[in-house]
């Protein structure tokens, strides 16, 4: 078969040619198009990401500031156990937790003048706080504490005692007149750190106090103070 070359022959291949070069060009403007729109989302996806670990980044540095807060408040928190287990002032040593003590009276003794009432057969001084010598003890720290006195008369006149913090009565004791009468007082307060708590003569006058171990005098830190 024999094929013969016109102008219109001509014109319809150039059409063609035309329109496949116009596709062509098209499909790779379209390729572009979604290879740039591809590039974008890849970068869109790095943008996001790096976002995500720079949050995440900033929560850890928070966390970590907070960590350094908690050391240093826990610093300050054996600072203040370092502080508080120093030595009592006075005739004392240290102690770690417990604060307690209970001394009896081993002797009867007449008390005049006010005179301290000497407990002097300690019990128990967890702390070392209490004073067998003076009768005193003598607070390691601020708290509230708990003081308690029990006494039986010896012969003689009704004995009148004073529990007191420093100079200030915090408490009282009566044992009345009658042959071997007893008396005690429990009391609650706050003490400052170093203050003084001891029992004392009310009176003026001579007043006896029955030995034998039947007097007690006890303190407890109940709870500590910041």
């Amino acid at each position: 078969m024999h094929l013969t070359l016109t102008s219109e022959n001509f014109t319809r291949s150039a059409m063609i040619h035309i329109q496949i070069l116009l596709l062509l060009t098209s499909c790779v403007i379209v390729g572009a198009a979604i290879l740039e729109k591809v590039g974008e989302a890849d970068l869109d996806a790095v943008r996001i990401r790096l976002e995500d670990e720079k949050a995440k980044r900033l929560l850890l540095e928070n966390d970590v500031e907070i960590l350094m807060l908690k050391v240093e408040e826990l610093k300050r928190g054996f600072s203040q156990i370092s502080e508080n287990n120093k030595a009592c002032p006075g005739n004392v040593t240290s102690y770690t937790y417990g604060i307690a003590f209970t001394a009896t009276h081993s002797k009867q003794a007449t008390y005049i003048s006010q005179g301290t009432v000497i407990f002097d057969n300690v019990k128990l001084n967890e702390g070392n706080c209490y004073d067998s010598s003076t009768g005193i003890f003598r607070a390691p720290s601020r708290g509230l504490y708990i003081f308690s006195v029990t006494i039986l008369k010896g012969s003689g006149t009704d004995v009148h005692l004073l529990i007191m913090k420093d100079e200030v009565e915090i408490g009282r004791v009566l044992a009345i007149s009658t042959p071997y009468a007893s008396g005690s007082v429990t009391v609650v307060t706050v003490m400052e750190k170093g203050q003084l708590s001891y029992v004392k003569a009310m009176s003026a006058s001579s007043e006896t106090i029955h030995g034998a171990n039947w007097g007690t005098f006890t303190g407890l830190l109940h709870i500590r103070y910041n």
